[in-house]
């Protein structure tokens, strides 16, 4: 989605390549470690993670240990230790986690209590530029965090109660002032803690019917403009039926009001969260290439209808979802310049006000040649209705088509 220039053309084509090779070292079901490496990439990974993104036509000079990790069991005991570049999501059951979905380093201690309890503890280092090579050690430079969760589950029901805390350095480098506001605040002088409790679940005791929820509450204990602190909700229902799956789902996360110097938006970290509701404005519902890529549903709201699972030809299923979304941030936030300053992007990609709003209609299709090889793809369509009054520049509706090839074996 870009400005409308009289005259000027609009548009972009993007072909990427990645390829991921998995290598997994088991001694037995008490000891073993994985190692995935991975050559491009279509997003950005956070920290010392972070890829050159590569096309196609050039050499693959971006290659990372994706995930490198050593699972092993507590003996005596069932608990189960994983050390080291791990994926790792906070729990999300509408959509994908507005937080956290990706692959940090860390240690995670996941406790069974019984068939139904478990416990899960967590040390993430979300950023750091610690022995960075050829670059002087900062102090008070990395992003640390905790985090603590209990798995509750029965015949009927999944239940996920979660916190986090963040312990942010004055000395963070967080990239681009984009990546900066992400995280909640745009400079700080001195170490931050921000922080995010939640719960989320499902219930399928009304089966074929299934209802499912997230709520979670962020903030910082930042002061002025660095201030922040949001909540998140979203609801989602569906029935599996023998010839689809029909679904209605939506959310709600807080936006900036009218004239406070800090930000009502909730936190997420550092353009590590997955929230997928759309192909087009949010991030790319599992396809290559996000395009607008907004990873969080902070200042947002929407509803979704949608069906899935459906099939006419043997081995080829489609999703079709039709998506309304508008800001929760106030119009002022735009209109007085002074609070328009604070915003690292004020662009309608990047903050909806109250006044913008969209609907995108987005198809999916997924057809499996062989058993280990599959081509999907995806075509989306967005049209703006953006607050002319109160933007410099015009937008225009978008459009997004894509195909991948899928080989996994």
């Amino acid at each position: 989605m870009e400005p409308l220039q009289e005259g000027a053309p609009s548009g972009n084509f993007t072909a990427r390549q990645r390829i991921r090779l998995t290598l997994e070292m088991s001694v037995n079901e008490a000891l073993s470690g994985l190692m995935q490496l991975q050559v491009g990439n279509g997003e950005i990974m956070p920290h010392a993670l972070t890829l050159g993104s590569i096309g196609t036509g050039g050499p693959g000079r971006a290659v990372t240990a994706r995930w490198a990790y050593l699972d092993w069991r507590v003996p005596g005991s069932e608990a189960r230790v994983r050390m080291g570049r791990q994926p790792f999501a906070t729990p999300s059951y509408v959509f994908s986690s507005s937080i956290l979905d990706s692959t940090p380093d860390g240690v995670v201690i996941n406790v069974p209590l019984n068939d139904s309890v478990g416990i899960t503890a967590a040390w993430i280092r979300a950023r750091a530029l610690v022995n960075v090579w050829g670059q002087e050690y900062q102090p008070h430079s990395s992003i640390d965090m905790g985090y603590l969760s209990g798995e509750l589950a029965g015949d009927d029901f999944k239940l996920s109660p979660y916190g986090m805390l963040a312990f942010i350095g004055s000395k963070a480098d967080f990239g681009t002032t984009n990546d900066t506001d992400m995280l909640g605040f745009t400079a700080a002088d001195e170490n931050t803690v921000a922080y995010w409790v939640g719960v989320g679940g499902e219930l399928t005791m009304f089966d074929p019917f299934k209802l499912s929820f997230d709520v979670l509450y962020s903030g910082n204990d930042a002061d002025g403009s660095a201030e922040r602190s949001g909540w998140y909700a979203a609801l989602g229902a569906e029935l599996k039926t023998s010839w689809a799956t029909p679904f209605l789902r939506g959310w709600y996360a807080s936006g900036d009001d009218a004239d406070s110097e800090g930000s009502g938006r909730m936190l997420s970290v550092h353009r590590s969260g997955g929230f997928d509701a759309t192909g087009i404005y949010f991030d790319a519902l599992g396809m290559l290439c996000p395009t607008i890529d907004n990873t969080t549903a902070a200042g947002t709201w929407g509803v979704q209808l949608g069906v899935k699972g459906v099939s006419f030809i043997e081995k080829l299923t489609h999703m079709l979802t039709l998506t309304y979304f508008q800001g929760t941030n106030n119009t002022n936030r735009i209109t007085n310049s002074t609070l328009r300053a604070q915003l690292s992007n004020s662009t309608p990609a990047k903050y909806m006000t109250t006044a913008d709003s969209a609907w995108e209609i987005n198809l999916l299709n997924s057809y499996k040649i062989y058993d280990n090889l599959s081509v999907s793809t995806m075509l989306a369509y967005m049209i703006t209705d953006f607050d002319e009054s109160i933007r410099i520049q015009k937008y225009d509706n978008a459009f997004r088509g894509g195909i991948i090839f899928a080989y996994m074996f």
